[in-house]
């Protein structure tokens, strides 16, 4: 806006102008006060349900049968997704790329989503106990938070999909390939790709939380592909580093420059500490390197930024 005024584009009383027409929409969508005192009522509710539970659970818990166990973990479940479809403004409310629901609803929607995928994964490691496999609770809670995203898109959501698909994707690989296989990380990096690809085609409800999730994802998968000391751990941190900073080239998320030189210092820091006996000297010319970088990359962006000059 300064920008404008300074470049005679328009006046200063346009720009107070603007800035007030700005202030008061904002103002008008802002909501009011009695519903943002019910969203911190219903919150404070679900917050006591939840220790209720809890402590139910510690008090009790070993005198019910499994079957029993598995029931009232399954009616929580139940009832957690009901209230959320309910909260999302009934059934013409989900499955919806973006939801019609207030923000405060879609929120405490979220939330009962993820509180049903946490008691599936309950339910399912129940009823499995020592008899069946480690990696279908997890899984279990994964189809309920993909389910969960599909019925409400949210934040929330997002971030249940990734911890149970991360928790699966551990479980699964660790049960079917051995100790030492580099699957595991070779599948969480793959995972980590599609949170990227999801979040390039704008497909999830937040675009830069999908960047960051893989990215996430996906450097803890390039941390794993080997145990012990190997070239592949900072070699795939430092690409996946670098497609980040080229993503952002194309697509303007801040998390991406950041997660992307983020990854790229992990890796070098990686192979400056593993592979190198340079001591302070190494770590120095590092040090005076980045400095260097960081400030070519101020004063490119600082001319970038001045103002140009009217004709």
């Amino acid at each position: 806006m300064e920008r404008l005024v300074a470049s005679g584009v328009i006046s200063a009383e346009q720009r107070t102008a603007i800035v007030r027409t700005i202030d008061e929409q904002e103002r008008a969508r802002r909501a009011p006060a009695g519903r943002v005192i019910a969203e911190i009522v219903a919150y404070l509710g679900a917050g006591l349900v939840a220790a209720g539970l809890v402590l139910f659970l510690d008090r009790a818990w070993v005198e019910i049968a499994r079957t029993g166990r598995v029931v009232l973990l399954m009616v929580v479940a139940g009832c957690a997704i009901g209230g959320a479809v309910v909260l999302a403004d009934g059934w013409r409310g989900v499955f919806r790329r973006v939801p019609i629901a207030s923000p405060g609803r879609v929120r405490l929607a979220a939330v009962l989503l993820a509180l049903a995928a946490g008691a599936v994964t309950g339910a399912v490691a129940t009823a499995f106990d020592t008899r069946g496999p480690d990696w279908a609770a997890p899984i279990a809670g994964l189809l309920v938070a993909v389910l969960g995203y599909l019925l409400v898109p949210s934040l929330l959501g997002m971030v249940a999909v990734a911890v149970f698909g991360v928790a699966g994707i551990v479980e699964l690989t660790s049960g079917v390939f051995a100790a030492r296989s580099p699957w595991q990380g070779i599948a969480l990096m793959v995972f980590g790709a599609g949170w990227f690809a999801l979040a390039s085609a704008r497909l999830v409800v937040v675009d830069w939380a999908g960047y960051l999730l893989g990215g996430i994802v996906a450097v803890i998968g390039a941390q794993s592909v080997t145990l012990g000391e190997s070239w592949w751990r900072p070699m795939l941190t430092g690409l996946i580093g670098v497609l980040c900073l080229v993503l952002y080239l194309w697509r303007r998320e801040a998390v991406l420059v950041l997660g992307g030189a983020s990854a790229v210092a992990i890796a070098v820091g990686q192979v400056v500490a593993d592979y190198t006996a340079g001591g302070p000297a190494v770590a120095s010319a590092v040090l005076g390197v980045g400095a260097v970088v960081l400030t070519v990359g101020v004063l490119v962006l600082n001319t970038r930024s001045q103002p140009r000059p009217p004709d």
